[in-house]
C-alpha cells in the first residue's frame, strides 16, 4: 500500500498536531524528576535505570543477595507492576504506539514514511549499543539528564551534550539515503505487537520481582549480636541493616512514580523520541516534536529542587539542608552521590555510542523495561539481551583498561 501525495500531506497536518503533548510530557517528566527526588532525599540513591537494569546481569549475586542492593528489587517489582496496573485499569492505550498502527485509534502513518520503524536488526544494534554506551559513560537520560543536570555536574553536562548530539545524527541519519537504511529501518510488515506469549512473559518478570520484593518488607527488625567482641562495630552493622531495609518503602514508591511518568510523557513510544531526534525528518516535514524537551525540563528542575535540601548541592544557603537522607539512621546513613569530576575518553565516547543507539532505536533503558514488561517481542527478544551483552563487553573493557592504567 502506498499512500499517493494528498494522503501523505493529510496524515502529516494530523501528525503535526497530535505529536506534540506538552503538558503531558512536562507532567510525566515532573513525575520522573520527584521519582529521582524520592530515591535520593529519603535514600540517599541515584536514580539511574541503565545502572539498576545491568546489575541484575552484571553482579547478579550481589544484586540479589545483599542488604545494600535490595532497594533495586524493590523499585524494579514497583516498575514493571505500575506499568501492568496503569495499562490495566487507568490508561490501556498508554504503552500503545498508534502512529505504528496498534490500538484501536492506530492509523497508517507508518506505512505513510512518516514514522520511523526499527527493523528486527536495528533493535539488536540498538540494545547493544546503548547497553556498551551507558556502562562505558556511566549513565543514559535519567542518571546524566534527570539527577546529574539537575546538581549542574560538569560530567553529566558533557554526557548529555554527547550523547544527545549522536542521538540526533543517528537518527536523521537513518534515512532512506542513508546506506544503513535498509539493515536499520523496517517495513510496516516488521512492526511487532504484543502477543499471547510475550505478554506472559511479561506477566512472569513482573511475578519474579514482586515475590523476591515483597518478603524483604517483612523482615524482622536486626538485633545485636550480645557476644560480639566489637560492640561498636556490631552496632553500626546492625544501624547498616535497618537502615537497607528502611530503603524498601521509598524505593518502591520511586519506581511506580518512574513507570507512570514514562508513560504519562509518551517516552515509552519510540516514535516520540524519534519525532524528537530526528530533526532531518523534521524540519523538512515540520513534524518535529519537542516533547522531549518538557520531559527532561520538567524533569529536571524537579530533581534540581531536591539537591537544594543535600548539604553541599544547594544553590543558595539553607539551614534545612540535609546531612543524611531522611529514613536514615545518622550513625551510617549517607547520600550516594557520584562524586567523580574527571571528563575522560570513557564518558564521552560511551555516551556518544548511547546516543547512537538510542538514536537507531528511540529506546533507553527506563521505556525498553516498560515494553519488555508490556510484551514486545522485539524489546523483549532482541533489543533486551543485547542490552546485556553490550554492558558486559563494555565492563569488561572498562576492567581491562583499569588493570592498564594501574
Amino acid at each position: 500500500r502506498t499512500p499517493n501525495n494528498s494522503n501523505r500531506n493529510t496524515k502529516q497536518k494530523k501528525n503535526k498536531m497530535s505529536a506534540f503533548t506538552p503538558v503531558q510530557g512536562l507532567l510525566g517528566g515532573s513525575l520522573i524528576g520527584t521519582s529521582a527526588a524520592v530515591l535520593l532525599l529519603f535514600n540517599g540513591d541515584i536514580l539511574g535505570a541503565s545502572g539498576i537494569a545491568s546489575s541484575f546481569i552484571l553482579t547478579p549475586r550481589n544484586t540479589l543477595t545483599s542488604s545494600s542492593q535490595q532497594w533495586k528489587i524493590s523499585f524494579m517489582a514497583a516498575f514493571m507492576l505500575s506499568v501492568k496496573v496503569f495499562t490495566a485499569y487507568v490508561d490501556g492505550d498508554a504503552m500503545i504506539d498508534k502512529d505504528l498502527g496498534g490500538g484501536s485509534g492506530g492509523d497508517d502513518t507508518a506505512a505513510a514514511g512518516l514514522h520511523a520503524i526499527v527493523s528486527p536488526l536495528g533493535y539488536i544494534v540498538s540494545g547493544f549499543l546503548v547497553g556498551f554506551g551507558t556502562r562505558m559513560g556511566n549513565g543514559c537520560t535519567s542518571g546524566h539528564g534527570i539527577c546529574g543536570m539537575a546538581r549542574l555536574s560538569k560530567r553529566s553536562i558533557i554526557a548529555v551534550c554527547s550523547f544527545m548530539t549522536t542521538g540526533i545524527l543517528s537518527a536523521s541519519a537513518c534515512s532512506p539515503s542513508c546506506p544503513l537504511n535498509p539493515y536499520l529501518r523496517g517495513t510496516i510488515d516488521d512492526i511487532s505487537l504484543p502477543t499471547s506469549t510475550t505478554t506472559f512473559i511479561g506477566s512472569v518478570l513482573t511475578s519474579i520481582f514482586c515475590g523476591m520484593a515483597l518478603p524483604r518488607f517483612f523482615q524482622s527488625t536486626p538485633k545485636p549480636d550480645p557476644n560480639a567482641r566489637d560492640e561498636k562495630a556490631e552496632l553500626a552493622k546492625v544501624d547498616d541493616e535497618i537502615n537497607n531495609n528502611r530503603k524498601l518503602g521509598p524505593a518502591f514508591v520511586s519506581g511506580s512514580l518512574f513507570a507512570i511518568g514514562l508513560m504519562i510523557s509518551g517516552m515509552v513510544k519510540s516514535t516520540k523520541v524519534s519525532g524528537f531526534l530526528n530533526l532531518r525528518q523534521g524540519l523538512q516535514t515540520g513534524s518535529w516534536d519537542g516533547t522531549l524537551v518538557f520531559v527532561m525540563g520538567g524533569g529536571m528542575l524537579v530533581s534540581m529542587a531536591s539537591y537544594q535540601f543535600v548539604r553541599g548541592y544547594a544553590l543558595f544557603d539553607n539551614r534545612r539542608a540535609l546531612s543524611c537522607p531522611l529514613t536514615q539512621k545518622k550513625t551510617t546513613g549517607k547520600f550516594g552521590i557520584p562524586t567523580n569530576k574527571i571528563i575522560d575518553a570513557n564518558l564521552v565516547l560511551g555516551s556518544a555510542i548511547f546516543g547512537l543507539g538510542w538514536g537507531i532505536g528511540g529506546l533507553c533503558p527506563g521505556p525498553a523495561i516498560a515494553n519488555a514488561v508490556y510484551g514486545y517481542p522485539n524489546v523483549l527478544y532482541r533489543w533486551w539481551p543485547s542490552f546485556f551483552v553490550g554492558s558486559f563487553i563494555a565492563q569488561k573493557l572498562k576492567d581491562f583498561l583499569a588493570s592498564r592504567g594501574s
